[in-house]
Protein backbone atom coordinates (compact mmCIF):
# COMPACT_ATOMS: atom_id res chain seq x y z
CA UNK A 1 0.00 0.00 0.00
CA UNK A 2 1.29 3.54 -1.10
CA UNK A 3 1.42 6.09 1.42
CA UNK A 4 0.16 10.32 0.54
CA UNK A 5 3.65 11.00 0.51
CA UNK A 6 4.38 8.43 -2.33
CA UNK A 7 1.16 9.33 -4.37
CA UNK A 8 1.95 12.77 -4.62
CA UNK A 9 5.02 11.74 -5.73
CA UNK A 10 3.87 9.68 -8.04
CA UNK A 11 1.41 12.26 -9.32
CA UNK A 12 4.51 14.65 -10.39
CA UNK A 13 6.58 12.16 -11.31
CA UNK A 14 4.01 10.93 -13.45
CA UNK A 15 3.93 14.66 -15.58
CA UNK A 16 7.42 14.65 -16.53
CA UNK A 17 8.65 13.57 -19.84
CA UNK A 18 8.70 10.30 -21.26
CA UNK A 19 12.71 10.21 -21.24
CA UNK A 20 12.74 11.70 -17.87
CA UNK A 21 10.49 9.01 -16.59
CA UNK A 22 12.95 6.57 -18.24
CA UNK A 23 15.77 7.84 -16.36
CA UNK A 24 13.99 7.99 -13.53
CA UNK A 25 12.46 4.40 -13.45
CA UNK A 26 16.25 3.02 -14.13
CA UNK A 27 17.70 5.23 -11.38
CA UNK A 28 14.94 3.92 -8.98
CA UNK A 29 15.00 0.42 -9.80
CA UNK A 30 18.85 0.31 -9.50
CA UNK A 31 18.00 1.58 -5.70
CA UNK A 32 15.18 -0.33 -4.56
CA UNK A 33 16.32 -3.44 -6.44
CA UNK A 34 12.48 -4.32 -7.66
CA UNK A 35 10.69 -3.14 -10.54
CA UNK A 36 6.75 -3.12 -11.10
CA UNK A 37 4.28 -4.43 -13.81
CA UNK A 38 0.32 -4.75 -13.58
CA UNK A 39 -1.03 -7.97 -13.21
CA UNK A 40 -4.55 -8.68 -14.67
CA UNK A 41 -7.28 -11.20 -14.28
CA UNK A 42 -5.46 -12.88 -17.32
CA UNK A 43 -1.55 -12.45 -16.72
CA UNK A 44 0.81 -9.63 -16.95
CA UNK A 45 -0.70 -6.37 -18.57
CA UNK A 46 0.63 -6.15 -22.22
CA UNK A 47 0.07 -2.84 -24.38
CA UNK A 48 0.34 -2.78 -28.42
CA UNK A 49 3.26 0.10 -29.42
CA UNK A 50 2.91 -0.02 -33.17
CA UNK A 51 3.79 -2.99 -34.45
CA UNK A 52 5.57 -4.71 -31.22
CA UNK A 53 3.40 -6.21 -28.05
CA UNK A 54 5.54 -4.69 -24.89
CA UNK A 55 5.15 -5.11 -21.47
CA UNK A 56 4.59 -2.10 -19.08
CA UNK A 57 7.04 -1.54 -16.12
CA UNK A 58 7.08 0.79 -13.68
CA UNK A 59 9.17 2.58 -10.19
CA UNK A 60 6.91 2.01 -7.90
CA UNK A 61 3.57 0.88 -6.75
CA UNK A 62 2.14 4.66 -6.66
CA UNK A 63 3.24 5.06 -10.45
CA UNK A 64 1.36 2.23 -11.66
CA UNK A 65 -2.06 3.88 -10.63
CA UNK A 66 -1.21 6.77 -12.97
CA UNK A 67 -1.50 4.63 -15.60
CA UNK A 68 -4.03 1.83 -14.75
CA UNK A 69 -6.47 2.00 -17.04
CA UNK A 70 -10.97 1.93 -16.88
CA UNK A 71 -10.67 -1.47 -19.27
CA UNK A 72 -8.62 -3.54 -16.59
CA UNK A 73 -10.86 -3.06 -13.16
CA UNK A 74 -9.09 -5.79 -11.39
CA UNK A 75 -5.37 -5.45 -12.38
CA UNK A 76 -3.45 -4.71 -9.42
CA UNK A 77 0.47 -3.46 -9.32
CA UNK A 78 3.02 -6.38 -8.57
CA UNK A 79 6.51 -6.39 -7.95
CA UNK A 80 9.28 -8.25 -9.18
CA UNK A 81 12.58 -8.50 -8.08
CA UNK A 82 15.57 -6.85 -10.20
CA UNK A 83 17.73 -10.12 -10.28
CA UNK A 84 14.77 -12.46 -11.09
CA UNK A 85 14.01 -9.33 -13.42
CA UNK A 86 17.01 -9.27 -15.15
CA UNK A 87 18.03 -13.20 -15.22
CA UNK A 88 14.78 -14.30 -16.40
CA UNK A 89 12.48 -12.02 -17.35
CA UNK A 90 13.81 -9.77 -20.13
CA UNK A 91 15.76 -13.53 -21.39
CA UNK A 92 11.89 -14.87 -21.62
CA UNK A 93 11.61 -11.33 -23.09
CA UNK A 94 13.82 -11.11 -25.33
CA UNK A 95 13.12 -14.99 -26.66
CA UNK A 96 9.55 -14.10 -27.30
CA UNK A 97 10.55 -10.64 -28.90
CA UNK A 98 8.36 -8.58 -26.58
CA UNK A 99 9.57 -5.39 -25.64
CA UNK A 100 9.02 -2.68 -22.43
CA UNK A 101 7.02 0.62 -22.25
CA UNK A 102 9.23 2.48 -19.36
CA UNK A 103 6.98 4.55 -17.14
CA UNK A 104 4.05 4.76 -19.17
CA UNK A 105 1.23 7.65 -17.89
CA UNK A 106 -1.83 8.63 -18.16
CA UNK A 107 -3.86 8.00 -21.44
CA UNK A 108 -2.19 10.20 -23.61
CA UNK A 109 1.14 9.99 -21.93
CA UNK A 110 3.21 6.58 -23.49
CA UNK A 111 7.03 5.70 -21.85
CA UNK A 112 9.97 5.12 -23.94
CA UNK A 113 9.81 1.65 -25.44
CA UNK A 114 12.89 -0.29 -25.01
CA UNK A 115 14.08 -4.34 -26.15
CA UNK A 116 14.80 -6.58 -23.63
CA UNK A 117 18.77 -6.29 -24.40
CA UNK A 118 19.10 -2.68 -24.47
CA UNK A 119 16.91 -2.71 -20.93
CA UNK A 120 19.28 -5.19 -19.73
CA UNK A 121 22.26 -3.75 -20.50
CA UNK A 122 20.79 -0.34 -18.56
CA UNK A 123 20.30 -2.17 -15.63
CA UNK A 124 23.32 -4.64 -15.32
CA UNK A 125 26.03 -2.05 -16.80
CA UNK A 126 26.53 0.73 -13.47
CA UNK A 127 29.38 1.64 -12.51
CA UNK A 128 30.35 0.34 -8.74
Amino acid sequence: MTTPGEQSQAAQESQLPARERAELLLDRVLEQKTIWGLMGAEGWVMVESGEQTCLPVWPDEASVAFWQRKDLPDSKPQPIALEEFTSVWLQGLKKNNIGLVLFPSGTLREGVVSTATELLIQLTDVDE
